[in-house]
């Protein structure tokens, strides 16, 4: 017996990385475009994370649908309708695209023939695989409506659920349908119907009500009114876009206020307001492919009065514990004085998994380009960037790659801040290291040396070996 089950459905490596990346704040929704079929090249396939493409595809199309699991509400329900002109093959194995055409799951199937008419036989075929997934919220569930066919299970299950439903047409002035009851007063909805309720409490307004021709001449205490009204001071204040008026529909100190239930998305520069906040706006950067030189951001810095600053954590390793995955990199760019044009970049470096060059190109007036050299991959840094008020910054999240640094580059400098991970070597410091080395110029122990090049003294001053030439040592007291 196999020790896999005989049939599976599996989410390959690519589709837990869009699942993750879409549970992920501001994380984009994974889209789920087309289903494939194919044959496993005429032998049960075997699918695993790994896959990205079928064995053997024989025909492919956009989804018929995908819901949610009317029982199950963590589980997703994809569905492919092969039509009964379309055949000539075998079915055992299907996969499911995202909106970048690339594998999310795949499936083994028990092998089924899907004939074509001319052959004698044929029929619509449907191929139905099931995702569990934690939060279905994160999977868009609408299907572009023209390239949906209905099955007969589809059909039935609507026309069952509207029997049950009370979606009907509504009454109106010349069909009779629904009615909903309605107890107000103030209405001239045309499609509700008055209660008992409602017409009592119309007939005693109106025998209590004001004349309308008097124009509230007939009010007995006005300041009783305007109280009872709760309109205070108002009350007696013209309308206006001025202080002390009473603001109109379109006066600026309404269209021009923020509303609470944006949280914030109502804020025309957003990057502005964070910075008089003084938060510090981030997001996120991946570098996808090996070591080389990465275009991570593009900056506008005027000359002699900008500056901006750009911070890099996190790196590539996936084993808890790494130090890759706590890489640190701090860029401090200064623009010039103008002779010549151009900006100060200065890496400093914190982790051995940092970045380990700068450099900038000058596209065009104020605008640089700027580049880091990374030694691996690293997925979703978290990118923290400020800058001054006249300067602006603006970082690449899939920045671009190049295996050299860009012929038009301008490098820039490079500080190893040394830690316990990034100790200096004796070279570093100029010591001599335990492991021992070459000691230039004279050494004295205990005392200044007199004697000069290629000697030792102890004591005092004079009083030690040196060398003279070739066999020849002098001894001095």
């Amino acid at each position: 017996m196999p020790a896999f089950p005989k049939f599976k459905t599996i989410i390959t490596d690519y589709g837990k990385q869009r699942l993750i990346a879409a549970m992920s704040p501001g994380g984009t929704k994974l889209t789920l475009t087309q289903m494939a079929v194919g044959d496993g090249g005429g032998n049960p396939t075997n699918p695993d994370t790994t896959s990205t493409a079928l064995v053997n595809e024989v025909w492919r199309a956009a989804v018929n649908s995908v819901s949610v699991d009317k029982t199950h509400s963590n589980i997703i329900i994809v569905e492919l309708l092969i039509p009964a002109e379309v055949g000539g093959f075998w079915v055992r194995e299907a996969g499911i695209y995202d909106e970048f055409n690339k594998l999310v799951a795949i499936c083994s199937l028990p092998a089924s023939e899907k004939p074509l008419l001319e052959q004698g036989s044929g029929r619509a075929q449907t191929v139905r695989m099931t995702l569990i997934v934690s939060d279905t919220s994160i999977v868009n569930i609408t299907i572009d409506s023209t390239t949906i066919m209905a099955t007969n299970e589809y059909v039935d299950n609507s026309l069952e659920e509207h029997e049950k439903s009370r979606n009907h047409p509504d009454a109106t002035l010349t069909d009779k349908g629904f009615t909903k009851l309605y107890s107000g007063v103030t209405s001239i909805d045309e499609t509700m119907a008055a209660t008992p309720k409602a017409v009592k409490i119309a007939m005693d307004n109106a025998s209590a009500r004001l004349a309308k021709e008097r124009n509230l001449a007939d009010l007995t205490n006005i300041p009783l009114a305007r109280q009872s009204l709760q309109l205070g001071n108002s009350a007696t204040l013209n309308v206006g876009t001025t202080a002390n008026t009473v603001a109109a529909g379109d006066d600026s100190r309404i269209t021009g206020a923020m509303q609470k239930s944006q949280n914030g998305g109502d804020i025309p520069d957003k990057k502005k307001f964070a910075r008089t906040i003084g938060a510090v706006t981030s997001t996120n950067i991946t570098f996808n492919d090996a070591s080389g030189w990465y275009k991570i951001a593009t900056v506008v810095m005027p000359q002699s009065t900008s500056t901006a600053v750009i911070k890099l954590y996190g790196g590539s390793g996936y084993n808890v514990g790494s130090f890759e995955q706590a890489a640190i990199s701090e860029l401090v760019l200064r623009a010039g004085n103008g002779s010549p044009v151009g900006i100060t970049a200065t890496l400093w470096r914190r982790s051995p998994a940092a970045a380990n060059e700068v450099a900038w190109v000058n596209t065009s007036g104020d605008t640089y380009d700027i580049y880091i050299n990374i030694g691996q991959h690293a997925y979703w840094l978290i990118a923290q960037y400020d800058y001054t008020g006249n300067a602006n910054v603006t970082l690449h999240s899939t920045p671009e790659y190049s295996s050299v640094q860009p012929g038009s580059s301008t490098s820039g400098q490079t500080y190893t801040l040394y830690n316990s991970l990034m100790k200096p070597t004796a070279g570093d410091v100029e010591a001599l290291s335990v492991n021992g080395g070459r000691l230039n110029g004279a050494l004295g122990i205990g005392t200044d040396n007199a004697l000069g090049g290629n000697s030792i003294v102890f004591g005092d001053n004079d009083t030690g070996f040196k060398w003279h030439s070739d066999g020849v040592l002098g001894i001095y007291a």
